[in-house]
């Protein structure tokens, strides 16, 4: 539950999760629950990333996890390209567990929490500024 995560438990796993050496600059930790139930953790990073426009770059910043088992780390469907630079995680607990890459690309559930994922960020960003 995120009233229960002190703000260096989430600077510790945002460094090990993101291999960034300084903190973050805004966290977003929240819980959906209605016809699709997933958790998810963004970070925005304190500066832009140097490779940000580098187009051939693999896109491994948010990490799928289904009922806490990982599933893939470049989930290009997850988060458009131009929220590339956030970081995090996402556990779903509807997804099958055996899902192969090529159903991931036409699953409606991960449309559903790809619109969340935009969504939150937009939220998170309102908050910086």
């Amino acid at each position: 539950k995120p009233e229960d995560v002190k703000e260096e438990e989430y600077s510790a796993f945002y460094k090990a999760l993101s291999n960034d050496w300084e903190d973050h600059l805004s966290v977003k930790h929240f819980s959906v629950e209605g016809q699709l139930e997933f958790s998810a953790l963004l970070f925005t990073p304190k500066r832009a990333p140097f490779d940000l426009f580098e187009t051939k770059k693999k896109q491994n910043n948010i990490k799928l996890y289904v009922r806490r088992v990982f599933i893939m780390d470049d989930c290009k469907d997850l988060i458009p390209e131009y929220l590339s630079f956030v970081k995090g995680v996402v556990d779903s607990e509807d997804l099958p567990l055996n899902i192969s890459r090529e159903s991931l690309q036409h699953n409606k559930i991960l449309k559903v929490i790809r619109k969340n994922l935009v969504k939150r960020c937009l939220e998170m960003f309102n908050e910086i500024a």
